[in-house]
């Protein structure tokens, strides 16, 4: 057990967000819709600019969903400064969000952890990279938890919590809590794996994918029209291991496994594991063409975002069937 006693999560007040690209115009945006004041750092000259517009766009959903308790973006809150370590001297707490390359994880991650009183905890986006391997630029690696979210961060509510070999339990169980007061639904990894858990899943079908456009077995819009109206709906209300529970009627996952075990097995055995050649790539390209039906990538994400509220609004209503539908939720 450490000796050090870490600022309550209750009482964070303001956050150092160091990287402002996709996920940390996200967590900007989340921050500032719980109240919380955000000092950012981002080397990008545009930087600034870019989140105040990101926030100002997200903030109909973050208030619809409940998320912010204000109609209007309190963009007084958020506040760039000239280096990460004044970010972090001004901040009750540090979240990491720079890009996914190693040397430039350790670099900001050593000047994150100089300049971080032993009371703030470190938090850190990285989507597959190993927490044990971050913790070895710190001078305190037990304050240092993986918290990775899921695009677009300030909406989906999964967030993985991941300690490295370093992290102590009281820091993993504060990050935990911590998640949910700001919204989110944690899960707890047990062990370190590349890509963590929920990419390992999500990959696992996108392999498939390419594999079925590749084999010819059905065109890109099929492909992801199995996903979206077979998968999908079922997907949103639970996972896959109820849900092959459920499949097996009254047996359960007994009977399913029983009557079906050797279909299973092979259905989940790869026929191909599609390699990134150029023509593969030059395909990939090709099918998202075709997806997008000639609209932007900025179009296509609005889309979504807007669609998400009210498809995550449902979600909430299932799990929570006495709140109101613009009360928000804390997920225990």
């Amino acid at each position: 057990m450490s000796e050090t006693i870490y600022t309550p999560p209750q009482d964070i007040r303001s956050v150092a967000v160091i990287g402002t690209g996709s996920v940390g115009c996200g967590w900007a945006a989340l921050f500032l819709a719980r109240g919380m004041r955000v000092f950012a750092y981002d080397s990008s000259p545009q930087a600034e600019s870019r989140v105040r517009e990101f926030v100002s766009n997200a903030w109909a959903g973050l208030f619809s969903l409940g998320i912010a308790g204000v109609r209007s973006a309190p963009l007084d809150l958020l506040q760039f400064v000239s280096t990460p370590t004044e970010a972090v001297q001004l901040a009750d707490l540090v979240q990491e969000n720079v890009p996914e390359q190693p040397d430039l994880k350790r670099t900001v991650l050593t000047e994150l952890d100089a300049a971080a009183t032993p009371n703030k905890v470190i938090l850190s986006s990285t989507g597959g990279m190993s927490p044990t391997a971050l913790q070895a630029s710190c001078v305190h690696p037990e304050r240092l938890v993986v918290v990775h979210p899921f695009h677009p961060s300030h909406l989906i509510p999964l967030v993985e919590v991941i300690g490295g070999k370093h992290t102590t339990p009281e820091v993993i169980d504060w990050a935990l809590e911590f998640s949910r007061l700001i919204g989110k639904r944690p899960i707890r990894l047990n062990a370190e794996a590349s890509g963590h858990l929920t990419n390992r899943l999500q990959f696992a079908l996108v392999r498939e994918a390419v594999a079925c456009l590749l084999e010819g077995i059905a065109s890109a819009g099929d492909i992801d029209a199995a996903v979206r109206y077979g998968l999908g709906p079922r997907w949103s209300l639970m996972g896959s291991l109820l849900t092959l529970h459920l499949a097996g009627g009254a047996g359960g996952m007994r009977g399913i496994l029983d009557h079906a075990g050797g279909s299973i097995q092979e259905w989940w055995t790869p026929m191909a594991v599609p390699q990134l050649t150029p023509e593969v790539k030059a395909r990939l390209v090709a099918a998202s063409e075709e997806l997008s039906e000639g609209l932007g990538v900025d179009q296509w994400a609005a889309w979504r975002d807007t669609n998400l509220v009210d498809v995550l609004k449902l979600q909430m209503a299932r799990e929570h069937p006495d709140r109101e539908p613009d009360q928000g939720v804390t997920y225990e």
